[in-house]
């Protein structure tokens, strides 16, 4: 269960890191940036949630 927490944070840590330093260098590719990260993750949430999802047994 640490792991579990410890790599959500050191994933959301990483994503700060590599907002913040796009910002430094161009405000508005950290925009898009951030953009591309966050449809990436809610991909991957929705991917998740649909495998934890229980499949019907006719289908």
């Amino acid at each position: 269960m640490k792991l579990i927490i410890l790599s959500w944070l050191a994933g959301l840590l990483g994503f700060a890191l590599l907002v913040g330093g796009v910002a430094m260098v161009h405000v508005p590719g950290a925009c898009v940036v951030a953009g591309v990260g966050l449809m990436a993750w809610s991909r991957l949430a929705d991917r998740a949630a649909a495998a934890m999802k229980p499949k019907p047994k006719g289908a």
